[in-house]
């Protein structure tokens, strides 16, 4: 069998990584930066200095400050409207996914026509955009190194996707020193977004060497280093561990794609405006579970890299049950909250269930399975 498999984005990763983007602009020809973040990036002094270090390289600088959580269409394009009249020629993306997607959406506007729903899915002929440039602030989405960007469509009230190479980045700045400040809660929610591109990357249908290599050593990575880096968000090692571990798992996402926890993390997030990573976390451990069926060995590869022994001879059944109360466990043991502590009505999530199998992941799920079966999972979810 030949399979095809890229890495991208290339990074430039350390501490104080951060203080190179202007010598890294400059030295790729850039004169005037787009440079995308939300207000808390320079309440917390993380955007200014970046800024003054691209304005200490003659970069100019555009900056959108007004980047807010699952970022709506009307505020993406109009963003795209300032950075075409600017006439920019490179796009800055600073903080967590909502300013990388920000940015993608963005970059698929510059030269080509709003709205942007109309590019959801895989659109074909989309003309390119500007190089961008990447420094994530949390250690989760792995946005910097991915070629899609999730986009709430107000209107619709929904999530949903652009997957394109036009929201590939050219240069990913992974500099530890920016995610010190992160609280822990933001911490767990981002960790275990990272978590669930790995090992939903390794268990899906276009799985690869290189992507399963990149899992295995996310999955490994995040049991270890997530529990750390909530304890003690200061602890430099468990912070570059995660950095790190997120990229990995976003180069193994963008490879393999992911499934079915990010359909209903998708379906959850946009009907109750739940973060993305905890959206994704609430039904995770019955997502491995039930790929277990199909995808038993991938499924024992999480439960070695969690650090959990599988009985030899054991079914798939037991397989999945190991891995999915290891999930749990990391889930909880990181201070997340479940489905009803989270105040999420059951009867209003079981609802829910044919809008995930119109999801766009769900075409490629391990196996075929009705709203029904994930309605099941919702109430196996709901209190664990």
């Amino acid at each position: 069998m030949i399979t095809t498999y890229e890495c991208f984005v290339p990074p430039i990763m350390g501490f104080g990584a951060s203080k190179r983007i202007g010598i890294a602009l400059h030295a790729r020809g850039h004169k005037k930066a787009f440079v995308i973040y939300d207000k808390g990036m320079e309440d917390f002094g993380i955007a200014p200095p970046i800024v003054e270090n691209l304005h200490m390289s003659n970069i100019e600088t555009v900056c959108f400050d007004e980047v807010v959580p699952d970022p709506p269409d009307e505020m993406v394009e109009h963003a795209a409207e300032i950075a075409r009249t600017a006439g920019c020629d490179v796009i800055v993306a600073i903080g967590g996914g909502s300013s990388m997607d920000t940015a993608k959406g963005v970059n698929v506007l510059i030269n080509n026509p709003p709205p942007i729903r109309q590019y959801f899915g895989v659109p074909k002929g989309l003309r390119p955009g500007l190089p961008m440039v990447f420094v994530p602030t949390t250690a989760g989405t792995g946005s910097e190194t991915t070629n899609m960007c999730v986009i709430s469509c107000v209107s619709q009230n929904k999530k949903d996707s652009v997957v394109s190479p036009v929201c590939l980045g050219s240069l990913a700045i992974l500099d530890p020193e920016l995610t010190l400040g992160l609280p822990p809660r933001s911490t767990a929610m981002t960790g275990i977004d990272a978590f669930a591109h790995a090992v939903e990357s390794l268990t899906g249908g276009q799985a690869n060497p290189l992507s399963d290599a990149l899992a295995r050593d996310a999955i490994h990575t995040i049991t270890r280093w997530l529990p750390r880096a909530v304890e003690n968000g200061k602890d430099p090692v468990a912070r570059e561990k995660m950095l790190e571990a997120s990229y990995f798992a976003g180069m193994a996402f963008t490879n393999a794609l992911v499934h079915l926890g990010h359909s209903i993390g998708h379906t959850i997030g946009a009907r109750f405006h739940v973060p993305h990573g905890l959206a994704c976390a609430f039904c995770l451990p019955e997502v491995i579970e039930y790929t277990a069926w199909t995808e038993k060995e991938k499924v024992e590869m999480i439960c070695e890299e969690m650090g959990v022994t599988v009985p030899e001879g054991a079914d798939w059944k037991e397989v999945g049950a190991l891995a999915r109360d290891a999930i749990r466990a990391l889930i909880k043991k990181v201070g997340l909250p479940n489905l009803e502590q989270s105040n999420i009505p059951l009867d209003e999530l079981v609802k829910l269930a044919p809008m995930v199998t119109a999801d766009t992941g769900f075409a490629i799920i391990p196996y075929r399975i009705t709203a029904a079966r994930v309605a099941e999972m919702f109430r196996s979810a709901y209190s664990a």
